[in-house]
């Protein structure tokens, strides 16, 4: 007894020393992540570019090469139309900062009985010049331009990263069976079954609602996009496109789009309640796709989780693993959610739980367990088919 309980402490020293050492190398450890995220997502793909009788490697290759034409082609339409709409943002900045001056800080004045405000972009030029030239001196100024090149050496560990993830990938790709199987085997025998059981529920989950989730980001981000530009908004599809790519916490999506679509809206066309009217349409046209369409047929209730649960996975996420992180969160959640469901299981089952109340003690016999508080009685209660036959016997005798 005793020596089991020092090898369960020796197991769990060593996997906290193992998460540890994790922690630890976790700028090392993240993209090596998000490769295997990406390996794994379009290892299907590979797998059936294999079955029509491709080499591995032209497989993958075909597949990426594809990946990175279909990314171009969109960026190549898309690139314009946000940097013509982003122009427009910024050459409507002073007509924005008029009109809050001309019409909403004297509604919110008069409206609130407060005292008359102005934004003077001068003034507040002046004040930050000001502000810089009293509060940073020379060292200072040394140590921002050190901050701005250690920034840019972060920028470009960055890109690194975005270089290396498809590498890795790849070669993920390349020997994603023989990995697979060098796993497999590491699986202690007695538990094997278990643990593909587990295994295979994680990959149906994680399947599913990744794939779901990312449909339901893109048709959303359709939708919003679409319906702000048929309505006017100059910068709709900016919007639509960070109230879809938003939607992957649930609510925020929403929410970040309607304000934004309303602030933009009272730049361009000022207080008209009929624009802001069409655009409540919009977003309330696209929470009930979302709701009624996209969510119960791209994505169900695949994950398992609440939609707080939701938001702090995303949060903890990105707080772990920056943006990679926040990318990767739901999906690591969908497997949590599957590892913790057969621990409750298992912890149902076990000794520690509690007895169950009824167990099968042999063919034709029954065991009757009641529990109380302070002792537990047992009767038993003997249904055997073969005794009842041989008193017949005797009796008949």
């Amino acid at each position: 007894m005793q020596d089991q309980v020092l090898r369960r402490i020796f197991i769990i020293a060593g996997l906290a020393l193992l998460l540890w050492v994790l922690y630890l190398l976790k700028p090392v450890v993240l993209p090596f992540v998000g490769a295997f995220f990406i390996a794994y997502l379009f290892s299907p793909l590979v797998d059936v570019l294999v079955k029509i009788k491709l080499p591995r490697w032209l497989a993958i290759s075909i597949v990426f090469v594809g990946i990175g034409v279909g990314l171009t082609v969109v960026l190549w339409f898309l690139v314009p139309l946000v940097w013509k709409q982003l122009m427009y943002a910024r050459d409507s900045i002073p007509a924005g900062i008029h009109w809050i001056n001309a019409t909403f800080l004297p509604w919110v004045s008069h409206t609130f009985n407060v005292v008359p405000m102005e934004i003077d972009t001068e003034q507040i030029s002046k004040t930050v010049m000001d502000y810089i030239q009293t509060n940073y001196s020379a060292d200072s100024i040394q140590t921002m331009a050190l901050r701005l090149a250690q920034s840019g050496l972060n920028f470009i560990q960055i890109g690194g990263v975005v270089i290396l993830i498809p590498i890795i990938s790849f070669y993920f790709l390349l020997d994603w069976e023989r990995m697979l199987q060098s796993l497999r085997r590491l699986i202690p025998r007695p538990y094997e079954a278990s643990t593909l059981t587990i295994v295979r529920e994680c990959h149906s989950v994680l399947g599913a609602f990744v794939k779901g989730q990312f449909l339901v980001m893109l048709l959303l981000g359709i939708v919003y996009a679409v319906g702000l530009q048929l309505i006017g908004l100059e910068v709709g599809l900016i919007i639509g496109m960070i109230a879809g790519l938003a939607s992957i916490i649930p609510y925020l999506g929403f929410g970040v789009g309607i304000i934004a679509a309303v602030i933009a809206s009272l730049f361009q066309f000022g207080l008209d309640w009929m624009q802001l009217l069409l655009v409540g349409i919009v977003f309330m046209i696209g929470q009930m796709v979302e709701g009624y369409i996209l969510q119960p047929f791209l994505l169900g209730d695949k994950i398992g989780l609440s939609p707080v649960a939701v938001v702090f996975a995303v949060l903890a996420g990105a707080q772990l693993g920056g943006f990679l992180g926040m990318l990767i969160a739901l999906p690591v959640a969908a497997v949590i959610v599957v590892l913790l469901k057969h621990a409750r299981n298992n912890y149902e089952k076990s000794r520690l739980y509690g007895l169950p109340t009824e167990i099968i003690v042999a063919e034709g016999s029954t065991q009757h367990i009641s529990i109380e508080t302070n002792e537990i009685d047992i009767d038993i209660d003997v249904k055997n088919s073969q005794d009842t036959e041989t008193s017949d016997t005797n009796t008949s005798k």
